[in-house]
């Protein structure tokens, strides 16, 4: 399996240099000359030029992409001394960073990003070769929820490390990692009311739930010692995370005071889902999203105050008058909502390194519905996708061409998804950081059917056009700190939705050869041709049919830049890049860019 890790990991890290830095070109078969096709073995070459450094690194590619994900077949060629050499993947990572350290106008290390990719490509390892017997389980076309949560070995596909994790020794990293299918309890304090805050979307007291729910399933240490405090609040956390804040001196005085008592691990077996923080179980209340100070892929991943009052005030407004409507306006698409938290409150303020969200919990075991990351991945180390599985399914039930049911399907995705979250964009001014992972879709007999979205930290108001959502609920504009001018607001929907989630779907299905990314392109292009006919003012739509760049966030370089995307300010949380518009009218759709 060190021979796939090792490739996947280029794979992440040469697809992000390639577009962040516009430093690469594709020669197809056709194009190379003798020495061109003995190193891609007559497949198309991605060619690098690394021009601080002065070198010139060639990519055997098995599948080449319109926009920039290409499927890395071996490892790359260096020109040196006259002659072509074979690298080894330590040796490319350093020469792709290095090569960015020399080019950049301020000094940056690459230093940690390079540890990092080495520890995200070590865990893939370790993933395959924990799941090696049941790697084909991974493109099987129906999935439930937490599988499909859990299936997401080889992680974002333009991201230099997107399986690094900071924090987690052996044993914990196999227990609460999902691409290991591990489980956990949580962790309960029981805490004296006077230190815990709490609140709810229904104005319950999610701490009286979580008291009824759970004794009739504590030990009987614990149901003593909840009897014997009957007022004290019980606060959720995360295993890792309750031992780690056990070092904490306000933890300490708490519990010499006689104000804290550590029930250990109680309730449901929970299952980590992508984002590893957030557990889910299917006969669970909510799913829970503890703060875990762990560093995963770009940040520490602790719950800040405000997205509390985010996700609460956001469930007011999808189960509000305005909700319902919206809901009966756009029935394919839907809010998994945060109507919840419990936090610990110490001198006067939330510690947000104990702050616990409750997450509704829709879905059943039978419902078919994916993460869009992991619906999107390639199987590991066979050159075929989900995508692949479900449209030769689907053509082989309905006697139809797969090229036709890959039409059809995207035209699908397109009525359920697209148009209803650019509909309400237009008209209410809701957006989201609608990315692979924050965006599921349900699948009925494997036809896209619902669209969901999670995750509240990014859920944005746009102030030009949400003034109707704003009178309703105008905490999204204070301390909630939802609400943000067009301008801001366009380039994020234009990466997160079109650059990371319809882009990603395009490629996944371009990849599976019944269908080009160009047609793909094509006729996405016409729904938002139609759109601008709708919305004739709209700055979102003339920019994506009119520009010649697009905004693209650049994973590498906002990991090269130490930015951290949940503590910065939103305009300094990440780079940002241009890429070619592959959607402007007239352009040259056969253009192919890394």
């Amino acid at each position: 399996m060190k021979q796939h890790a090792n490739r996947l990991a280029l794979q992440h890290l040469i697809n992000a240099y390639a577009q962040e830095t516009g430093r690469g070109h594709l020669i197809l078969p056709a194009q190379q000359d003798s020495v061109q096709q003995k190193i891609s073995q007559h497949k198309p070459l991605l060619c690098l030029k690394l021009r601080p450094l002065n070198l010139n690194m060639m990519v055997p590619l098995d599948y080449a992409s319109q926009l920039g994900r290409h499927r890395i077949a071996a490892e790359p060629w260096l020109w040196q001394d006259n002659q072509w050499r074979q690298l080894s993947p330590v040796l490319v990572a350093n020469l792709l960073l290095e090569d960015i350290v020399q080019s950049s106008r301020r000094p940056i290390d690459a230093a940690s990003v390079l540890e990092r990719w080495v520890q995200s490509r070590d865990a893939v390892q370790y993933f395959l070769q924990q799941r090696a017997q049941t790697l084909d389980e991974l493109v099987a076309p129906k999935q439930s929820f937490i599988f499909s949560e859990q299936a997401l070995l080889a992680g974002h596909a333009m991201h230099p490390t997107p399986k690094s994790r900071q924090g987690f020794m052996h044993e914990e990293f196999v227990q609460y990692s999902p691409e290991t299918q591990g489980q956990c309890q949580l962790h309960f304090w029981l805490v004296a009311p006077d230190y815990i805050a709490e609140s709810s979307a229904d104005n319950t007291l999610p701490t009286a739930t979580l008291r009824q729910l759970l004794k009739p399933v504590a030990t009987t240490r614990q149901q003593a010692l909840m009897q014997q405090y009957p007022q004290w609040k019980l606060l959720p956390l995360h295993p890792w995370q309750a031992r780690y804040l056990s070092g904490k001196d306000w933890w300490q005085h708490l519990l010499d005071a006689g104000q804290l008592v550590d029930l250990g691990r109680m309730g449901w077996q929970l299952s980590p889902t992508t984002s590893i923080r957030t557990l889910a179980a299917i006969n669970a209340p909510w799913m829970f999203k503890p703060s875990l100070s762990v560093a995963i892929t770009n940040s520490i991943r602790v719950n800040q105050a405000h997205e509390c009052l985010r996700g609460e005030t956001g469930c007011r407004l999808w189960r509000s008058e305005f909700g319902a409507q919206l809901q009966q306006d756009y029935p394919t698409l839907a809010a998994i909502n945060d109507p919840a938290w419990i936090a610990l409150h110490w001198q006067g303020k939330v510690v947000n390194e104990t702050i616990c969200i409750l997450r509704d919990n829709p879905f059943d075991e039978h419902v078919q519905v994916s993460c869009m990351a992991s619906l999107c991945q390639d199987h590991p180390i066979k050159p075929e996708n989900r995508l692949q599985q479900i449209i030769a399914t689907l053509a082989m039930q309905e006697n139809r061409p797969p090229e036709e049911i890959a039409t059809d399907w995207f035209a699908r995705f397109l009525q359920v998804a697209v148009e209803p979250m650019l509909g309400i964009y237009m008209r209410f001014g809701m957006a989201f950081e609608a990315h692979q992972q924050n965006t599921l879709l349900e699948l009925n007999q494997l036809w896209p059917s619902k669209f969901w979205l999670r995750d509240n930290q990014g859920f944005y108001y746009i102030e030009e056009y949400a003034q109707q959502i704003i009178e309703l609920f105008p905490v999204l504009a204070t301390d909630a700190q939802s609400v943000g001018p067009k301008s801001f607001v366009d380039e994020r929907v234009i990466y997160y939705l079109f650059g990371n989630t319809i882009f990603g779907l395009i490629n996944a299905l371009g990849a599976t050869g019944f269908i080009d990314e160009t047609t793909l392109l094509q006729r996405l292009q016409y729904t938002l041709q139609a759109l601008l006919m709708q919305y004739p003012e709209s700055t979102l739509l003339h920019w994506l049919l009119t520009a010649d760049t697009l905004p693209y966030k650049g994973n590498l370089l906002t990991r090269l830049h130490e930015l951290d995307e949940l503590l910065a300010p939103l305009e300094f949380q990440s780079v940002y890049v241009n890429i070619n518009n592959p959607l402007k009218v007239g352009s040259q759709q056969e253009q192919i860019y890394a």
